[in-house]
């Protein structure tokens, strides 16, 4: 009897963990069928910064305090002298972030403010009209990027334009200390020469000779257009997105690419995450957002590469590639600013990682973003990514990644678009932060 009590109870045993393992087999058919079916959906609930999170904050706001210039202007690579009107917005983002995570003081928030906006507003700009697309961080004079102790006018950005002015008025809304200022910046643009026929408009100097046409593609374009229209301008064509759309087959993923043919056609994540952390996908759909991210996992899954593709610089020469997730109708291409092939060099992006988490979060963000939030330097900043095929660090150092970072926790620690927090005065407190330097838990 004993025996077959024995029996009874080792068949009871093996019943349950088969059972158990179905259930949790079925769990995990049932999981991973909706990543690579169903679209993601953004997260709408605050969720509580993490240890790892808080240590990465740090990190990334170590870059602003070694690479701030006398002028207040922190410089978009490390140990580079130069900026961009693009820089000088994600500084201000990062600014802001830190503030209120409680990295930087109000004492010591405040004076820095004043003098970054003191200096827009004493820069020379291109003709007398708008920002140069450059300038030495130190000197303040106009140059080409890549050559930052000449002086020289060479155009302007709507698209970089457009993003500081989004950052400029979340900053004027947020602390009206600095809101007269704020405006101040713009009051002394040629704002007529951003828009044309509802279009957005940049300019470029060869043998000083000026070329002014419409800027951006699909994704970047209407980011920046929703900005300019802060200033009260309608670029009207630039924001109806649904015409400029056609649909690239990506990995069984309809991802939205620009249909105007300009070249190179490189679809990447920035201008949609940016969207989302600061308007809540104002500018663009967020339908598209979701798209874009689930191809990225779609690819994940494929190839077992994490997979957080956008612009990103390098720490070797070329210095900077396009991970575009489509790239002139092809999917999966990398290529240099001026579309020559890169493949080389793709890799993914720390800021995109963490920045598609806390907008989505699901099992594919948090896998990507914990993957990749190791890859900074305490007494350096946040490194720009990893490369594919050698799997080591991208060690580039720049401002934009460490920005996009700061942004993407704010956004985290508030869970709302950073520009309806902005408004709200309730949402954090002017005299407190979300966490203290030395809060390590």
């Amino acid at each position: 009897m004993e025996t077959s009590d024995r029996r009874f109870n080792l068949i009871q045993q093996v019943a349950l963990c088969s059972a158990i393992f179905l259930v949790a087999f079925g769990v995990h058919k049932a999981l991973a069928w909706r990543e690579t079916s169903v679209l993601p959906v953004p997260v709408t609930r605050q969720i509580p910064l993490s240890g790892e999170d808080k240590n990465l904050a740090r990190n990334a706001w170590r870059y602003f305090e070694l690479n701030r210039s006398q002028t207040g202007l922190v410089t978009s690579a490390a140990g580079f002298p130069a900026t961009t009107m693009w820089d000088v917005a994600n500084q201000l983002a990062g600014m802001v972030a830190a503030r209120e995570l409680g990295l930087i003081s109000l004492q010591e928030f405040d004076p820095w403010m004043t003098q970054v906006l003191a200096t827009l507003q004493k820069l020379p700009l291109y003709r007398n009209e708008l920002p140069n697309k450059a300038y030495n961080a130190t000197t303040l004079v106009p140059i080409d990027y890549g050559q930052p102790e000449k002086r020289q006018e060479v155009g302007f950005s709507a698209v970089e334009l457009g993003r500081l002015a989004r950052w400029l008025d979340i900053v004027a809304v947020r602390y009206p200390q600095h809101a007269a200022a704020s405006r101040a910046v713009t009051s002394r643009w040629k704002l007529d020469r951003l828009v044309k026929d509802g279009q957005i408009m940049a300019a470029t100097t060869a043998s000083g000779k000026e070329v002014w046409q419409p800027e951006g593609t699909l994704g970047y374009e209407q980011y920046a257009a929703y900005g300019l229209s802060k200033l009260g301008l309608k670029p009207t064509q630039a924001l109806d997105v649904k015409t400029q759309t056609q649909l690239v087959d990506v990995m069984n993923v309809e991802v939205p690419t620009d249909k105007q043919g300009t070249k190179p056609n490189c679809v990447v994540s920035e201008p949609y995450v940016l969207d989302g952390l600061e308007s809540g996908f104002k500018a663009l759909p967020v339908e598209y957002a979701a798209r874009l991210l689930q191809a990225q996992q779609h690819r994940y899954l494929a190839t077992n590469q994490l997979t957080a593709w956008s612009e990103t610089n390098l720490d070797q020469a070329p210095w900077q590639v396009h991970n575009c997730v489509v790239a002139d109708g092809r999917p999966w291409q990398t290529v240099t600013p001026g579309g020559e092939d890169a493949t080389a060099f793709r890799g993914s992006s720390t800021k995109i990682a963490i920045a598609w988490n806390v907008l989505f979060r699901n099992r594919y963000t948090e896998r990507t973003y914990k993957g990749m939030r190791w890859l900074a330097d305490p007494q350096q900043g946040v490194f720009a990514g990893f490369y594919e095929e050698s799997q080591q660090p991208n060690r580039a150092l720049t401002l934009n990644t460490n920005a996009i970072v700061l942004e993407a926790l704010l956004y985290n620690q508030t869970a709302q678009p950073i520009e309806e927090w902005a408004s709200n005065s309730q949402v954090v407190s002017r005299s407190t932060g979300g966490f203290s330097l030395t809060d390590e838990n």
